[in-house]
């Protein structure tokens, strides 16, 4: 026994001696890397205006050196204490049991399946989630296709309803053009025929009684007249072609309206659609989703007490001399164990609960105690070197 636990000494102070080597070595980098930062710092104060460098520096450097101070001593805090869990792991290493074995092998199993029940589940789930997520990118790249084809359609229809306006309103200046060509010579026309009937009105009424200056009064009243009308009907006439220039322009207007507010409502008809589709797509995932959360639940349960069952069938199979053996031996810690009232001896508990030394896969978990004090090993305190000080470019 004395030969025994000097070997297991022996094993950890060999083991401690790497861990620290290794140790050393990462604090060595991680020291490095401070020095790093402080050099970068530098460089970046060196980049600003001299009248400032040195209250900055000193402000930075103060801020820095603090918070390398307190990540060291995290860092060394999180050496010791791996320092310490990997001794302690070591010594538990030192304590199996072959006796116990084969519970190991059946607990890793168990362990195994459980991982392997778990990726599935995970799988299964991610596999939902990624279906619902490439159900909705297709849906929204179709909406978005259809929104791309409508502005497309729109554009279209309103540059053709835009160019037949313009259209419209060019054949009706070319044909407002070509009438006020002719109105003048239509109106001079007019005047000719109506000077020459008055002209012979006039030499019908004076036949009995010619007058020549009452005559030559009358002419010239009659054309003043006609000069008067022609002015007013040359207005009237540009005033009705502004007129019609005006409505054709107000249609125009109007329809264009029309027609992008059918767009617009066309548009958001087509995004409340995919607004429904969407929360539709979203309702059905959340469902499924349910649904499948629902029905894991008892497969977990039937996996755990498939477990149970065969640890249960394992102990009834190697009998209570296993048991005995792990509490006598310190290698379990018994949780939740009940004991009826008739029970005078460690054969009659039952476990819930039993926790192995290394027994089981060393990612899980393990609430046993160490027998083995580690107080008089050694912290880890290797002295921090001063950081070098930078001095200022002038």
């Amino acid at each position: 026994m004395e030969k025994a636990e000097a070997q297991q000494e022996a094993d950890l102070r060999l083991t401690s001696k790497k861990i620290r080597a290794e140790q050393e070595r990462e604090l060595k980098e991680f020291r490095e890397s401070q020095k790093q930062e402080m050099r970068l710092l530098k460089q970046e104060v060196d980049l600003m205006p001299k009248d400032r460098r040195k209250s900055a520096f000193k402000t930075r450097k103060e801020k820095m050196e603090s918070e390398h101070e307190e990540r060291e001593k995290l860092f060394l805090q999180k050496l010791n204490e791996n320092h310490e869990i990997s001794l302690r792991r070591l010594s538990d290493s030192h304590r199996d049991k072959i006796a116990l074995m084969d519970r190991q092998f059946l607990q890793q199993k168990q362990q195994l399946m459980r991982a392997r029940e778990a990726a599935l589940w995970e799988l299964e789930e991610r596999h939902i989630h990624e279906k619902h997520q490439l159900a909705k990118r297709q849906l929204k790249d179709g909406f978005f296709l259809q929104r791309h084809q409508m502005l497309i359609r729109h554009d279209k229809e309103l540059d053709h309803m835009k160019r037949m306006n313009s259209r419209k309103e060019e054949d009706m200046i070319k044909r407002q053009t070509i009438e006020k060509r002719a109105h003048p010579k239509r109106i001079k026309s007019e005047m000719k025929v109506r000077e020459m009937m008055f002209r012979e009105s006039m030499r019908i009424r004076m036949a009995n009684s010619p007058d020549p200056d009452h005559e030559r009064n009358m002419l010239k009243k009659f054309q003043e007249n006609e000069k008067k009308r022609y002015r007013l009907e040359t207005q009237r006439f540009d005033q009705k072609h502004l007129r019609q220039l005006e409505e054709l322009r107000a249609t125009s207007e109007t329809t264009i309206k029309e027609l992008e507010q059918l767009q617009n409502e066309k548009r958001k008809m087509l995004m409340e659609h995919e607004t429904m589709k969407l929360k539709e797509q979203e309702e059905a995932y959340s469902k499924e989703l349910k649904d499948w959360k629902a029905q894991l639940k008892p497969r977990k349960q039937l996996l755990e007490s498939e477990f149970s069952a065969a640890l249960k069938r394992h102990e009834e199979a190697n009998g209570y001399k296993i048991g005995q053996l792990m509490v006598a031996a310190g290698l379990v810690t018994i949780t939740g164990c009940e004991s009826s009232p008739n029970t005078s001896s460690a054969s009659d508990i039952e476990f819930d609960t039993v926790s192995l030394r290394l027994l089981e896969p060393a990612f899980r978990p393990r609430t046993y105690s160490v027998p083995i004090r580690f107080d008089s090993w050694p912290r880890f305190t290797i002295p921090r070197p001063r950081l070098n000080t930078f001095t200022f470019k002038n």
